[in-house]
């Protein structure tokens, strides 16, 4: 996860709160970001605008269509030099080309690939490992923002329609028809990545806006943008990697998928984090110990339970951790102050 404009987060709280009536103010300020502050220079790593989604998500989950009526209305400007830079490419193949190379500069939690086979071509979203709660809200998110970023190609092309089918995966969900109402084409559920499928003679088709000069203005603001952005993402990852597991539930991600949405190769991963004195296996251990401090504080749930919670399959496994952690039971833990 690098860093990224704030914009898109400020976008979708403005739009919450205007939709929904929702003050996001509270959710932000709980993840340490003052509205008033935020401005068109600001920045925050994916885990952190995660942690705000998720904290805004408990007011919407009453509307599960909410990330898709929000990101309908997300505006191309917001993406600033990454959109122009794509506009100025000569080609939709060109195009989509740099916008892979640059996806970093996207609001996407997921990773971008491209396909050919025969006369079709296909977007494809390979979605993070997020929260199982944050599943289908923010696979959403990236489908409706991405439909969009293509309709924008689609009407400067003169397109009628695009794309020839839309892949959503997670099952059909009680309102499909609101998604191929909206997309205007066939969409399918229960894939494992999103795809956008549309015909690959279109990969030819020039852009109207095609400017070398400005293509190539726009590829070094972009190349600068990414600098500036990944240069702190050295300094902390073992910080935003805790943080991103911290907000899981039962269930954890591998560290596979962990360095896949922290967009790096598993080595890459493995090696900051012993440059910064750490390992996964460290920092996993660490969020399960304090969520397990926690709900044994807070809460009444059994032993059982709270074992289920962490993600332990046995009560007797967490046991074992907790003993290992804090020298006591969990049991022990509970009664040391009574």
């Amino acid at each position: 996860m690098t860093l990224r404009s704030i914009l898109a987060l400020s976008f979708t709280s403005e739009q919450i709160h205007k939709k929904y009536g929702i003050d996001p103010a509270p959710a932000l300020a709980r993840n340490g970001i003052n509205p008033d502050q935020i401005d068109a220079s600001a920045v925050i790593s994916q885990a952190d605008e995660l942690a705000v989604l998720s904290d805004l998500y408990v007011d919407l989950r009453h509307d599960p269509l909410a990330a898709m009526k929000l990101s309908s209305t997300f505006g191309i400007a917001a993406y600033g030099a990454f959109a122009m830079m794509l506009m100025s490419c000569s080609t939709v193949k060109e195009g989509i080309e740099l916008g892979i190379k640059y996806q970093e500069l996207s609001y996407l939690f997921s990773r971008l690939d491209f396909e050919v086979s025969g006369d079709q071509a296909a977007l494809v979203l390979h979605p993070y490992h997020v929260p199982e709660e944050l599943h289908r809200f923010i696979i959403d998110r990236d489908v409706a923002g991405t439909f969009q970023f293509l309709s924008m190609m689609q009407t400067m092309l003169g397109q009628q329609k695009m794309q020839k089918l839309i892949s959503v995966p997670y099952p059909e969900p009680f309102e499909a028809d609101f998604y191929r109402d909206t997309f205007a084409c066939p969409v399918e559920f229960g894939t494992d990545v999103a795809r956008f499928v549309f015909d690959a003679a279109l990969l030819d088709q020039p852009l109207p806006n095609a400017n070398p000069t400005a293509l190539s203005l726009y590829q070094q603001q972009c190349d600068e943008l990414l600098k500036q952005r990944r240069q702190p993402e050295t300094n902390n990852l073992s910080d935003r990697v805790k943080k991103y597991l911290g907000m899981f539930r039962e269930g954890y991600p591998s560290i596979n998928e962990c360095a896949d949405t922290f967009s790096t190769s598993e080595r890459s991963f493995r090696r900051q984090l012993k440059e910064e004195g750490t390992t996964f296996q460290q920092l996993l251990e660490s969020v399960r110990s304090e969520k397990a401090c926690r709900l044994l504080d807070t809460t009444e749930d059994s032993i059982e339970v709270i074992a289920g919670k962490l993600g332990y399959t046995e009560a007797a496994a967490f046991i074992r951790a907790f003993k290992k952690w804090h020298s006591m039971t969990p049991a022990q833990y509970r009664k040391r102050e009574s």
